[in-house]
C-alpha cells in the first residue's frame, strides 16, 4: 500500500472522529415544564411567566444558608443527606439541580455551626452565608445628555453614531482601531446583573441603541423567568458598554458590537441580590454558551459558594471579568477576589486612577470608569460612560446617560475580550495574558495605588493577534514551504503561487485585508487562518471542535485534488499552512481544544500538525510526478 494512502487513511478515521465533536454541546433551553427540579426537592419558587414582580426591589428568597453539593447527586440522595444534619434545603433555581446548588433558612445562632460542620463534609464542595451583594451608591446616579446636543460625525466616517463623540472612553482603549480587526462576531458576554433593557414587553421599554444587538436566551435568578428584563438600569447601561449597536446612525457604540449579550438577572432593581442566584448565574451562564462574563458588582465577604462557581467557569473556558469595587481602598471586593477573576479597577477622563476606585496587588487591569463630577474635555456632557439605558429604576423610559464606577470600567473589558475571542482567542489564559501585556503602564505605583498591568488599550491586543501573531505564522509557513521544496526550481511560477497563496490562507489569512478596509464587514473571515474560520461561520463556542483543530480538513481536501499539479500545489501550501497553525497552538495556547483533557492538548496538537507536515510533503511529491 502507497504511503500517501496510508496517510490519507489514517487522516480520514481521524477525522471521523472528530465529526462528532464540532460543537461541544450546549444544552440550550428547555420548556419550563422540563426544567422543574424533582417534587422531592423543589426549587425556591415556581416559574413565573411575563415580567411578574418586576420593580418590587425584593429578593428572590430570604435564604441565608447556600450549599454547593458534589455534581450529580440525585435529590433522594441529598434528601437522606438532609436528614443527617436536619436541614431542609432547596434547589436555588430550575437550573441548580445538575450542580446542586441548594439554600435554605438556618436559626442565625446555629448558622456558623452549621457551616462549620459542613465544611468537613465529603459531599460538600463549598458552603457559605447567603450574602446580599449591592451595587455602590456612586454607580447609581447618572447624569444624562440629549441626542439632540449632538451632531452627526459627518457621512462616510465610521462610526456614524451622533453621540460618540461624547465616548472618550472609545478613543482612550482604542476601540475604533481594534474594530478594523474584529468586533467579536461569534462572541457571547454574559452580563450577570439587574437584567438588559433588551424587550418591550408588559410596560418595559427596550433601548433604542440595542436593537441590532444580538441578544441570546438568558433567565432571571430574581422573578424566574426567561426575559432578564431590567427594572435599574445598571445591567443595561453594562451590556451597553460591551455591545451597543454601532455604526446605526442612532446613539453611541459598544466595545464589540457584533457579540452577542446573555442577560442574567441576579440583582433586583434596587440593585441587591443573593450568593446563591450569583452563583446560580455564573453557572448557566458557563452552561450555557458564554465566552465572557462581566460581573459589575460586589460584596465585602468572601464566599467559598462563589469561589467555586467562578473556578466552574473558568474550567468551562469563560473568561470571568470582575469589577475591582469603589472603596478607594487597597484591596477589592467578591467575586473580584475570587482566584480566577480578572479583576478591573476604573480609570477618569484623564487616564488617572478614578476616585473611587479600588486597587492593589489582586487588580488585573484597569479600564475607563468615568468621572461624573468633572467634564475634563468640555464636551458639555459629564465624563462618566456614556451609553444608552433606562431611566433608573424606571423602565417604561430610556434615554443617555453617564454613569461612573468600577461597574462602568469592568464590560470596557469584558468587551475586550470578546473583541479577542472573535479572532480566535477562546483561552482564559491567552486572553488575561494577551489583555495584561498590552496594557498601557502608568505611574501610579509611585502613589502605592497599583492596578496590574495598566490601562486596557484593545486597538494593541488585537493588532497583536490580528497582525503579528498571523505575520509569524505566515513566514514560519514560507520557511517550512521552502524547507520541503514547495518553491524549488523544478516547479513552474503558477505552481509556486498556488503554494504561496495556500500557505497564507491557512497559516494567517489574509490578516491584512483590515488595513484596506475601513471595518469588519463580508470579509472578515478572511482575514482568520482558515482554521479559525469556524468562529466567523459558527460562532466561537464552535472554536476548539476537533474537526478543524485537526488533520481532517487538509486530508479531506486532499482526497478530491485529483491529479491537477496546479490543484495540488495549492492544497500542499493550505496543508503547510494548516501544520504551522496546529503547531504553533501548541506552543501559544490561544485555543481551548473540546473534549481532550486538561494538560493533553499539547500532544493532539503536536501528532495532528506532524501529520499535516507530512501529507504536504506526500502532496508535493504527487505533483512532481
Amino acid at each position: 500500500m502507497k504511503t500517501s494512502n496510508v496517510i490519507k487513511g489514517l487522516g480520514l478515521v481521524l477525522g471521523c472522529a472528530a465529526l462528532s465533536c464540532l460543537y461541544p454541546g450546549d444544552s440550550g433551553l428547555a420548556p419550563d415544564d422540563m426544567l422543574a427540579p424533582s417534587v422531592s426537592l423543589p426549587s425556591v419558587s415556581g416559574i413565573i411567566d411575563g415580567c411578574a414582580g418586576y420593580g418590587a426591589g425584593r429578593l428572590a428568597a430570604d435564604y441565608n444558608l447556600v450549599v454547593d453539593m458534589a455534581d450529580g447527586l440525585s435529590p433522594e440522595q441529598i434528601q437522606q443527606w438532609q436528614r443527617r444534619y436536619g436541614l431542609n434545603l432547596k434547589y436555588n433555581s430550575p437550573y441548580a439541580r445538575e450542580n446542586a446548588l441548594l439554600v435554605g433558612e438556618v436559626r442565625p445562632d446555629l448558622l456558623s455551626s452549621v457551616i462549620s460542620d459542613l465544611e468537613r463534609d465529603e459531599l460538600v464542595e463549598a458552603v457559605s452565608v447567603n450574602e446580599v451583594l449591592s451595587l455602590s451608591k456612586e454607580e447609581l446616579e447618572a447624569s444624562s445628555a440629549d441626542e439632540a446636543q449632538a451632531s452627526a460625525l459627518g457621512l462616510g466616517k465610521y462610526p456614524n453614531d451622533p453621540l460618540f463623540k461624547h465616548q472618550w472612553h472609545m478613543n482612550m482603549v482604542e476601540a475604533p482601531f481594534a474594530w478594523k480587526f474584529s468586533q467579536g462576531r461569534g462572541a457571547v458576554v454574559a452580563v450577570i446583573d439587574t437584567g438588559v433593557a433588551w424587550k418591550n414587553e408588559n410596560g418595559f421599554v427596550a433601548c433604542e441603541d440595542l436593537a441590532q444587538t444580538k441578544i441570546v436566551p438568558g433567565y432571571d435568578f430574581v422573578n424566574r423567568n426567561h426575559l432578564a428584563l431590567d427594572d435599574n438600569a445598571h445591567g443595561t447601561h453594562v451590556a451597553g458598554t460591551i455591545a451597543q449597536s454601532t455604526n446605526n446612525g442612532v446613539g453611541v457604540c459598544g466595545m464589540a458590537p457584533q457579540a452577542a449579550i446573555m442577560p442574567i438577572k441576579v440583582l433586583s432593581g434596587a440593585g441587591s441580590g443573593r450568593v446563591s442566584d450569583i452563583a446560580d448565574g455564573i453557572r448557566y451562564a458557563a452552561d450555557h454558551g458564554a465566552n465572557v462574563i462581566n460581573m459589575s458588582l460586589g460584596g465585602p465577604m468572601p464566599s467559598s459558594v462563589m469561589s467555586k462557581a467562578v473556578t466552574y467557569a473558568q474550567k468551562k473556558g469563560v473568561l470571568v471579568v470582575c469589577a475591582a469595587g469603589n472603596d478607594h481602598r487597597s484591596n477589592v471586593g467578591y467575586p473580584a477576589g475570587c482566584d480566577e477573576s480578572f479583576v478591573v479597577s476604573a480609570l477618569d477622563a484623564k487616564g488617572e486612577l478614578a476616585w473611587y476606585s479600588n486597587y492593589g496587588e489582586r487588580v488585573d487591569i484597569a479600564a475607563p470608569g468615568g468621572d461624573t463630577r468633572s467634564d475634563a474635555n468640555g464636551d458639555g456632557v459629564p465624563d462618566g460612560v456614556y451609553q444608552n439605558t433606562i431611566k433608573m429604576r424606571n423602565p417604561k423610559e430610556q434615554g443617555y446617560f453617564a454613569f461612573q464606577g468600577t461597574s462602568m470600567a469592568t464590560p470596557h473589558v469584558a468587551g475586550a475580550a470578546a473583541v479577542l475571542v472573535g479572532q480566535g482567542v477562546n483561552s482564559p489564559q491567552a486572553l488575561k495574558r494577551i489583555l495584561r501585556s498590552t496594557a498601557v503602564s502608568k505611574s501610579w505605583n509611585k502613589k502605592g495605588q497599583v492596578v496590574g498591568a495598566g490601562g486596557l488599550n484593545i486597538g494593541k491586543a488585537a493588532f497583536r493577534v490580528g497582525f503579528v501573531y498571523n505575520a509569524v505564522r505566515l513566514v514560519l509557513a514560507l520557511v517550512m514551504a521552502l524547507a520541503l521544496g514547495a518553491f524549488s526550481r523544478k516547479r513552474c511560477l503558477k505552481e509556486k503561487a498556488a503554494a504561496l497563496s495556500g500557505a497564507t490562507l491557512g497559516a494567517s489569512g489574509l490578516f491584512f485585508l483590515p488595513f484596506l478596509l475601513n471595518a469588519e464587514g463580508w470579509f472578515s473571515w478572511l482575514a482568520l487562518p482558515m482554521p479559525a474560520w469556524d468562529v466567523f461561520f459558527l460562532g466561537a463556542r464552535a472554536h476548539g471542535n476537533l474537526l478543524m483543530c485537526s488533520c481532517f480538513i487538509p486530508v479531506l481536501l486532499s482526497l478530491v485534488a485529483g491529479k491537477k499539479r496546479l490543484l495540488r500545489s495549492l492544497l500542499a501550501g493550505v496543508t503547510i499552512g494548516w501544520a504551522v497553525y496546529l503547531l504553533g497552538e501548541m506552543l501559544m495556547g490561544t485555543t481551548v481544544l473540546h473534549y481532550i483533557p486538561y494538560g493533553l492538548g499539547w500532544l493532539w496538537w503536536m501528532a495532528n500538525g506532524l501529520f499535516c507536515v507530512c501529507l504536504a510533503q506526500v502532496l508535493l511529491e504527487k505533483t512532481a510526478e
